[in-house]
């Protein structure tokens, strides 16, 4: 292709006189044809150092444009009718507005203010650029004004009326805690603390020179060099244009789909293939093979790529997710709650390994596990998965069938690396085969070798008979519309080989667990429960085959619970069934009653209810 003429050459010179002094104002809510060039400036203030500027600009209030009765109202508003010390507006109208700064650019060191003289172009950074906009703050003090007044109102309607004693208040002493220094600088990081050390800064007051003023012609002059200095160069024309305009301006349409938290393709071909596999995962947390090779060079050979992968990221559902110990190195501490790194990453690898179980977890149960502070446990998890309503914790992508069907090594390689990793959790966590805390499986099994135990002593007592389950049922029988139907578990038929039956025994292990907490269930509760547990389960679970009514109804009198036909005027009053009790010489005292109907029932507008038969 043919090189463009040169029209002409211009000399570029580089002024820096004013290169920290020299900000660009903007008004982006003025019209171009209406400055502010002929307008009164009232007062004018600055803050060098937070880069603010303040100006007052007269209104004009003889304007065809200015309605006096809205700016007698606002002015007294702001005052109130009889304004304690001297008056906001003098005027009795709201005669001038301020303009405050707001930061239009945080870096600017990339631009310049440009002139053109005697066929030279004069280049001089700029310092900064802020946007000079309306500051409506007189608003809020009128609404100030209002709101005291109201109170002002108040107080004299209560003084008029008789006056109470004023009680007395104990006095107590409140003492400074000594911060450590984790706390300290975790406080001076705070946003309270950086706008308090902002606000100490005083405003500073300052004169406005308008364009055609001389000492503004005389400032002017000095954007222009007043020496010829050559600067010599060593670099090629290409690296110079590359130093002008770098490759990570360049557009994001032009960039590959990446996760968040990258670094730009520019940054990552400076560096070797492992330390670009190590920051993309890093910064990513969790990411999935096709967007990792979209991020690197098409030519990259991709088992050096597993190989770099391996040393930095653990396999997780067929994405890569970041190793705890690089988040987490040895000998350091979280930046959230300043627990050591070593408790973090067990804690974060047993989440991991959740995930490699199921596709969402419950942020209860783990907690419960691991034992670390609910908001670190919550901040590792938002990296990696996001909540979702009867769900828990979901992981963030989908599964990649692909990557796993195409590297069955590295799957089985990972897999046998998260078989020791939960050897280690499960005697650091003290955790039983199917993950669980040891604690809980014995205190369950306490609790049911005591309830069988407690049967077995009531079959045993001598003296007065125990009615039997058919004795007792009409002591706990609700009205006549109210119908219990009874089903042992002698008479479901079992067969080991066939699917149904697989499917009854794994609800009826979810059920019987529930039935410990709620004692009472409806098909609505049991649908929830299956649901929640389907999302957790693997693809290809029995779960996933479908349930119907009739199975959860089968897995639900599995587990030795009876089935209430409950009609919607049925309800119970604690005297009837003490009555009903004492009509079946059944003894019990009133606070056992009173225990029995919380357990299965909800007391409402004077009766009790079934659990699940009205809205709680």
């Amino acid at each position: 292709m043919d090189r463009d003429e040169v029209v002409k050459e211009i000399d570029v010179f580089l002024t820096k006189s004013l290169q920290e002094k020299l900000w660009l104002m903007q008004y982006p809510v003025r019209p171009v044809e209406c400055s502010y060039e002929d307008e009164q400036f009232i007062t004018t203030k600055v803050k060098p150092q937070q880069k603010k500027v303040s100006i007052e600009v007269a209104l004009d209030t003889t304007s065809n444009s200015y309605l006096s009765s809205k700016g007698e109202h606002l002015a007294m508003s702001v005052d109130g009718p009889v304004p304690k010390g001297p008056p906001t507006y003098a005027s009795g109208k709201l005669d001038r507005i301020e303009l405050t700064s707001l930061e239009g650019m945080p870096k600017c060191d990339r631009y310049a203010i440009a002139s053109v003289a005697n066929g030279q172009l004069h280049l001089t950074p700029l310092s900064a650029i802020i946007q000079m906009r309306p500051d409506l703050g007189f608003l809020d003090k009128a609404e100030e004004s209002s709101k005291l007044r109201a109170q002002l109102l108040e107080l004299d309607e209560e003084s008029s009326q008789d006056e109470e004693e004023k009680k007395m208040e104990p006095i107590t002493k409140k003492y400074e805690k000594q911060e450590t220094a984790e706390q300290k600088s975790r406080r001076m990081q705070s946003y309270g603390y950086m706008r308090l050390e902002l606000d100490k800064e005083d405003w500073r007051k300052c004169t406005y020179h308008k364009t055609r003023e001389e000492l503004s012609a005389r400032l002017r002059r000095r954007l222009l060099a007043d020496s010829n200095e050559s600067v010599d160069s060593y670099c090629t024309p290409t690296d110079y244009l590359d130093l002008l305009i770098p490759k990570s301006t360049a557009d994001i349409g032009d960039e590959p789909d990446k996760p968040s938290n990258t670094l730009s393709s520019a940054q990552l071909k400076t560096m070797s293939l492992n330390d670009q596999v190590k920051n993309i995962v890093t910064n990513a947390k969790v990411i999935k093979w096709t967007q990792l090779i979209d991020l690197l060079d098409d030519e990259v050979d991709h088992s050096l790529v597993i190989k770099a992968l391996q040393q930095v990221a653990v396999l997780v559902q067929g994405c890569w997710v970041v190793k705890s110990d690089i988040l987490y190195p040895k000998d350091s501490f979280s930046a959230h709650s300043a627990s050591p790194a070593d408790v973090i990453s067990r804690a974060r690898d047993y989440m991991l390994w959740k995930f490699t179980q199921t596709r969402s977890l419950i942020r209860k149960e783990v907690s419960s596990v691991v034992k670390i502070p609910p908001d670190e446990l919550k901040e590792m998890l938002s990296h990696i998965a996001r909540p979702r309503v009867k769900q828990g914790w979901v992981f963030n992508l989908e599964y990649d069938f692909d990557f796993v069907n195409r590297n069955k090594d590295v799957v089985q390689r990972q897999q046998m690396m998260w078989d020791a990793k939960y050897q280690q959790l499960c005697k650091h966590f003290k955790l039983t085969k199917d993950g669980k805390p040891i604690e809980m499986s014995k205190s369950r099994r306490r609790r049911n070798s005591s309830k069988s135990k407690s049967r077995s002593d009531m079959s045993d007592t001598d003296g007065e008979k125990t009615p039997t389950l058919e004795q007792t049922k009409p002591a706990f029988a609700f009205p006549n519309d109210a119908h219990i139907k009874s089903s042992p578990t002698e008479s479901i038929v079992k067969n080991e080989g066939s699917d149904t039956d697989t499917l009854v025994r794994e609800l009826s292990a979810l059920l019987r667990d529930k039935l410990l907490v709620n004692s009472v269930l409806n098909m609505s509760d049991m649908r929830h429960m299956y649901q929640t547990k389907l999302a957790q389960c693997p693809p290809g679970h029995v779960l996933a085959t479908g349930v119907s009514d009739t199975v959860l109804e089968k897995a639900i009198l599995t587990c030795g619970a009876v089935k209430v036909h409950y009609m919607q005027s049925s309800r119970l009053r604690s005297n009837a069934l003490k009555q009903e009790l004492e009509r079946c010489n059944i003894a019990i005292a009133e606070e056992t009653v009173k225990h029995i109907l919380k357990g299965y029932c909800v007391f409402r507008a004077g009766v009790w209810h079934l659990k699940g038969s009205i809205d709680n």
